[in-house]
């Protein structure tokens, strides 16, 4: 039974929320707070036990910086994108009026040295922000930057980086994120935006791949389609029949040890002849990343199991 308080403002008598532990119908203990709808309800039946429920989290508006910060009960939340994770202190510059002259120097000597960043800070703090960088430019969700963050800092304690870039290998970990997080984002685009070549960033992903026994699927060439149809600007059905063709030659086993994208450039071009909106060998190898020769080649092979 919900015990009731007065609230001296309003002078009515208010509901506190109910302390309920198992659903009296079904017996089940999966119990939902909607604070939203102000209801307490079964996850098993559906049934509503309560409404009106109050919520007793905090609530109070703040309309400057100041109030905002003194109402604040917790920092910010920590991330694997900053090199300390957010949980570092610092000491603060103000020093008492009536501190002596030497105690003010200890402390002044206390807090340049801890401003002094070790070598894994700066290490890490170069890896984070060119993983930054890179997801800004390649427009990757946040998940995927935490996730070649997380990467990164496991290549650094199995102590990989030595006699390598630190890009290089940032480079290599993000596109085993992307990988990881079914994001068709390929090598040759990642390397694009740094300054190494596609070459030592493979060799690092390889690295990478044998010493943390990570296994890094490779990008089928259907989820490539939308991406290449976007800039070709196909339509709808000419995207369905490029998947379709895709589906037909993998069954028949002609996508093994083939480049995805010249895959999935050769099928669009095929299907794009088929609802007869044609785009050039040159348009459509521009936007694989292809050469022409590539895409005719792939076109042949594709040809056999799809009809035009």
């Amino acid at each position: 039974m919900s015990k009731t308080l007065w609230n001296p403002h309003e002078k009515t008598a208010i509901n506190q929320q109910p302390d309920l532990d198992e659903c009296p119908e079904c017996g089940s203990k999966n119990i939902i707070r909607d604070y939203v709808r102000g209801e307490l309800i079964c996850s098993n039946c559906g049934i509503v036990l309560e409404d009106h429920i109050i919520d007793n989290s905090r609530g109070v508006r703040s309309f400057s910086p100041e109030e905002r910060n003194a109402r604040d009960q917790h920092g910010s939340p920590s991330t694997l994108m900053l090199p300390d994770k957010g949980l570092s202190t610092q000491i603060d510059k103000k020093t008492p009026n009536n501190m002596k002259a030497r105690e003010r120097q200890k402390f002044e000597r206390i807090r340049k040295w801890q401003n002094r960043m070790t070598w894994q800070q700066r290490n890490l703090s170069i890896a984070t922000n060119e993983i930054r960088r890179l997801a800004s430019q390649l427009d990757l969700p946040d998940n995927v930057s935490e996730s070649a963050a997380k990467l990164y800092r496991k290549v650094y304690k199995k102590d990989l980086l030595k006699g390598r870039s630190i890009k290089c290998m940032v480079a290599a970990a993000v596109y085993v994120a992307c990988r990881q997080q079914q994001l068709p984002i390929p090598l040759s685009k990642i390397a694009r935006f740094t300054l190494d070549k596609e070459k030592s960033i493979r060799h690092c992903l390889r690295i990478i791949q044998r010493e943390l026994n990570i296994k890094v699927n490779t990008i089928h060439p259907k989820s490539l389609i939308a991406q290449m149809a976007s800039q070709l600007k196909l339509s709808n059905d000419i995207q369905k029949d490029a998947t379709e063709i895709i589906t037909k030659a993998e069954k028949k086993g002609m996508l093994s040890g083939k480049d995805p994208k010249g895959i999935a450039a050769a099928a669009l071009y095929l299907a794009s002849l088929k609802n007869e909106d044609r785009r050039s060998q040159n348009q459509v190898a521009r936007v694989a990343g292809i050469t022409e020769v590539t895409l005719r080649n792939r076109f042949k092979d594709l040809n056999k199991v799809a009809t035009i």
